[in-house]
C-alpha cells in the first residue's frame, strides 16, 4: 500500500508544472486553486487508506506477538520416541559339523562293517524369545540333526526333518505367588544329569526335551522346590492296549545347606510306562561343593522302589560319586579326577524281584558316547552277550539303557595354552551281575579331547575313545573305537 501511496503522489508532482503552463483560459489562479483543492482531497484520501491499512496491520500484529508469547509459555510437549516391536525379542542359534569314524561300535566284530562308518554329522538349530511383559515371555527353538544325505539308520537322523526342539512359555510369580512356570516342550537337567537329563534322545541324542510343566517354588533366596511333570511318549490313541510313558515328582535344590555349607539336592520321583506296568519311584540325595583350596567334589545316590513291570518288584540303587582337585596357583590350571558310578544288576532274572537299575532319565552319554552305544535298546545290542536281559524293562526303542555295572575313572585335565585345553582320562567297567557264567570284565575306556576357544562364539575340538572290550564279551571280541573333530559356532 505504501508503494501504491507514492507512485500516485509522484504522478500528481509531475502534473502541476504541465497544468500550469497550460496556454487556456483555465490558467487563472481560480483554476490553479480548484486543481489544488482536487490533489489535496485525492492525497487525503489515500493518507486515510494508508492510516486504516497501518491500523490493520498493527493490531495482526499484536495477535501474533500475542499467540507466540502464549506458546512460550506452555509447557513444551513430550518428546515421545516410536517403541520399536524387536526391542522385546532375541534370537539365536548353533552350527556344529563334526566329521566321525566309528569302529565296532555295536558288535565289537571286525568281520562286520554294518557299524563302521566315516562320515559328517551336522546340527542346526535357530531359537527366538519373546517378553510379552516382565512376568511373561515366550521361548522357541527349531532344530535338525542328522548324519548326512543316505544315510537311513534312523528316522531321527534325516537331512529334511526340522522338528520343534523346545517350545515354552515362562510365567514369573504366578497369581502373585512366589510360583514361577515353565509350561512346554523343555529340556530338564539337574546335577550332572545322573537321573535327569534325557528325554527324547533316541539314536545318538538328536534331542533331550521332555513335554511337560514344570513349577519352581521359590521358599526363599537360597531353596527352591520343584514340581514336575513330564510325558517322556504318547502311545497311539487307537492302542487301547497302551498308554503314555510319564514322569513326574519333587525337586528340592539348596543352594548351601545350613549344616555342611554344601549345595543339596534332595528328589522324589515316579516314572510310569503303561506297556510294561512300570511303576517306579525313586528317592535321592546329591551334595556338591567347590573350595578355594581348588578342591571339589559330588555325591548322588539313589534308591527305587515300586514296580519294576507287571508282578515284578523293583528294588534297586545306584550312585555316582567324584571328586578333583585344581591346581589354581598354576598357570595351566591344571585338574585331576577321580570318580565311581555304581548301577545295580538283576541277581536272579527269573523271580519276582528286580535288582536292575532303571535308567530312568539319565541316559543320554553321560559316560561317553561309546559307552552309550553298548547299551542300546536294540535286538543286536552287545550288552546281552554277558546280561541277556538288560533292556527288558525298557519299552523305549534305542533308549541307552544304562544297569548293571560299575566305573570307575580317573582323569587329568588342564589349560595348555590360551583357550586351549585338553582332558584325558581311563576308566575300568565291569559288571554288578553277570549271567551264564560270564566275567565280569566289560571293558577298559581310554578317552581324551582337545578344545580349542577361537572366540567366545567358535570352537574346535578333537575328540578320540577306545572301548577295549573285556574277557565278559569272550576271548573273540574285537575294539571299537570313535573319533570324531568338530567346529561348533553359537550366536
Amino acid at each position: 500500500m505504501i508503494k501504491k501511496f507514492s507512485v500516485v503522489a509522484l504522478a500528481g508532482l509531475l502534473a502541476l508544472p504541465v497544468l500550469a503552463s497550460a496556454g487556456t483560459k483555465d490558467t487563472s489562479i481560480e483554476a490553479l486553486e480548484r486543481q489544488m483543492q482536487e490533489m489535496t482531497q485525492m492525497f487525503n484520501s489515500q493518507i486515510n487508506a494508508l492510516k486504516s491499512e497501518i491500523a490493520d496491520l498493527k493490531d495482526k500484529d499484536d495477535q501474533i506477538s500475542k499467540d507466540v508469547s502464549a506458546a512460550a509459555a506452555a509447557p513444551a510437549a513430550p518428546v515421545v520416541a516410536a517403541a520399536s516391536w524387536t526391542d522385546s525379542f532375541k534370537i539365536g542359534g548353533q552350527v556344529r559339523m563334526r566329521g566321525y569314524n566309528l569302529q565296532n561300535f555295536l558288535d565289537l566284530d571286525d568281520d562286520g562293517d554294518g557299524d563302521n562308518w566315516d562320515v559328517f554329522r551336522h546340527k542346526t538349530s535357530i531359537w527366538l524369545s519373546a517378553d510379552a511383559s516382565e512376568k511373561v515371555s515366550g521361548y522357541v527353538k527349531l532344530s535338525n540333526q542328522n548324519y548326512g544325505e543316505g544315510i537311513t539308520f534312523a528316522d531321527d537322523n534325516n537331512s529334511n526333518k526340522v522338528f520343534v526342539d523346545n517350545a515354552y512359555i515362562d510365567v514369573k510369580d504366578m497369581f502373585d505367588l512366589p510360583i514361577d512356570a515353565r509350561i512346554g516342550r523343555q529340556n530338564v537337567m539337574y546335577g550332572t544329569g545322573f537321573v535327569l537329563f534325557d528325554g527324547q534322545s533316541q539314536f545318538a541324542s538328536t534331542s533331550i526335551y521332555l513335554d511337560g510343566v514344570k513349577l519352581s517354588w521359590k521358599i526363599n533366596d537360597n531353596v527352591t522346590l520343584d514340581g514336575l511333570y513330564f510325558k517322556d511318549e504318547e502311545i497311539e490313541r487307537a492302542n487301547t492296549d497302551q498308554d503314555d510313558i510319564t514322569v513326574g515328582g519333587a525337586y528340592l535344590t539348596a543352594k548351601e545347606c545350613p549344616f555342611t555349607g554344601a549345595k543339596s539336592e534332595l528328589y522324589a520321583l515316579n516314572r510310569h510306562d503303561e506297556t510294561l506296568g512300570k511303576d517306579i519311584w525313586m528317592y535321592g540325595l546329591r551334595l556338591s561343593d567347590k573350595f578355594e583350596s581348588g578342591f571339589d567334589y559330588s555325591l548322588e545316590g539313589a534308591i527305587q522302589k515300586g514296580d519294576a513291570a507287571e508282578d515284578v518288584d523293583q528294588d534297586a540303587f545306584g550312585y555316582k560319586l567324584g571328586a578333583g582337585y585344581t591346581f589354581t596357583k598354576a598357570d595351566m590350571k591344571p585338574r585331576v579326577y577321580v570318580g565311581y558310578s555304581f548301577l545295580s544288576g538283576d541277581e536272579d532274572p527269573t523271580d519276582d524281584d528286580s535288582e536292575r537299575w532303571d535308567t530312568f532319565y539319565g541316559g543320554w552319554p553321560q559316560f561317553g558316547d561309546i559307552v552309550a552305544w553298548k547299551f542300546l535298546n536294540l535286538p543286536n545290542a552287545i550288552a546281552n552277550t554277558y546280561d541277556p536281559t538288560f533292556s527288558e524293562l525298557s519299552s523305549t526303542t534305542a533308549e541307552a539303557v544304562y544297569s548293571n555295572f560299575g566305573l570307575f575313572t580317573i582323569g587329568a585335565s588342564a589349560n595348555l595354552f590360551k583357550n586351549f585345553s585338553a582332558d584325558i582320562s581311563y576308566s575300568l567297567m565291569t559288571a554288578d551281575e553277570t549271567q551264564n557264567g560270564f566275567d565280569d570284565d566289560i571293558a577298559d575306556i581310554y578317552q581324551a579331547t582337545l578344545k580349542y576357544q577361537y572366540s567366545d562364539k567358535l570352537s574346535f575340538s578333537v575328540y578320540g575313545a577306545l572301548f577295549d572290550a573285556g574277557d565278559a564279551f569272550g576271548d573273540d571280541a574285537d575294539n571299537a573305537t570313535e573319533v570324531f573333530w568338530e567346529a561348533n559356532y553359537m550366536f
